[in-house]
Parts: structure tokens; sequence; C-alpha cells
């Protein structure tokens, strides 16, 4: 029986192979800029969808809360003339309390 050594072979990449190896990193960093590019894109586009929606919304709650205003308004005007006749002089005795309690 003939026993022999298999001696590892270690050969240095060649320029072509190490310039092939290049080209391919160099495409994946691409591809991958190209898919984070992507993904930035569509995050900017959701958050800007969002914004625009609760912008929608919150434009709408005012109005609704306008026209009940306004209703209430409507129902009892003398009401709503003591409600904020009271609601006036309670913010004034509340500011000049403030300002007479910072007084040394």
């Amino acid at each position: 029986m003939a026993t022999g050594t298999m001696e590892a072979r270690t050969e240095s990449p060649t320029l072509r192979d190490r310039a092939t190896e290049t080209v391919r990193q160099v495409a994946d960093a691409a591809r991958e800029v190209r898919h984070l590019k992507t993904l930035t894109a569509d995050a900017i586009d959701d958050g800007l969808h969002a914004a625009k929606r609760t912008i929608t919304r919150k434009v709408r709650d005012l109005e609704d809360l306008r026209d009940s205003t306004a209703g209430r308004v409507r129902k009892a005007p003398l009401t709503s003339v003591f409600l904020a006749l009271g609601t006036g002089i309670l913010l004034g005795a509340l500011v000049a309390w403030f300002a007479r309690a910072k007084k040394p």
C-alpha cells in the first residue's frame, strides 16, 4: 500500500482574482446603498403621510369644535356671555394674584 502525502497548496490570489473580488465587493456595497436609499425614502414618505393625516384630522376636530361652540352660543346666548365673563374675571384674578405673590 502506497502512502502518499498530500501537500497543502497555498496559492496566493492572482491580480485578476483580487480585481474580481474587489469589483464584487463594490457591487455589493452599491446594492446596499441603493437598498438603504430606498428604505430611507420609504420612511420619509411614511412620515410625511402620517403628518399630513394628523394635520387633516386636527383641522377637522377644530372645525367640529368651532361648529359645536357656535351651536351652543345660538342655543343659549346669555349663558355663553356670562360664562365668558366669569372666565375672564377668574383669569384676571389669577394673574393679579400671581403678580402680587412674586413681589418681595
